[in-house]
């Protein structure tokens, strides 16, 4: 697992300085290092699962300013990450959220209330494009890890 999250880390660096599946940790990271003429990929989005072979959820918290200029909680959830680094067996972990206008359309099939309640939920159907970065980090211990699904590589703002 943390070989995987390293040569993610590493190709996700290497791209800001400058086939065997379809869809894979190893195509993703591929994808991301190789020439393309669409806009430069900057980053592989993967899932975790956790030793139950649970995807992994977390939840995170940030601030906006509402409409009264107040500044307010918002509570992010989210299957999907961003790796930013890696130390003494810990990874640390940035949530990535579908684009809050779309977050919770109508074309969320197996979805009724407005919780994300699994990975395919929070994607299934949305914009590749729509798939954004929240700046909210978490620290795992990747010792409680078992699996990992990478999705394919993306650009990120």
């Amino acid at each position: 697992m943390e070989d995987v999250l390293k040569a993610i880390l590493h190709a996700q660096k290497k791209v800001k300085k400058e086939k065997e599946c379809d869809t894979s940790c190893k195509e993703s990271i591929q994808q991301l290092l190789g020439e393309s003429k669409k806009p430069k990929k900057n980053t592989i989005p993967f899932i975790l699962y956790c030793g139950d072979c649970e995807p992994f959820k977390a939840t995170g918290v940030t601030t906006y300013s509402s409409y009264s200029k107040k500044e307010k909680f918002a509570c992010i959830t989210s299957f999907i990450f961003r790796i930013k680094a890696i130390e003494n067996n810990c990874a640390v972990l940035e949530l990535l959220k579908i684009k809050s206008e779309k977050e919770h359309s109508s074309d969320s099939k197996n979805c009724k209330s407005k919780d994300v309640c699994s990975p395919c939920c929070q994607i299934d159907g949305k914009d590749v494009d729509d798939l954004e970065k929240t700046g909210i980090c978490i620290t795992v211990d990747l010792s409680c890890f078992c699996a990992i699904t990478c999705l394919p590589a993306v650009c990120l703002k």
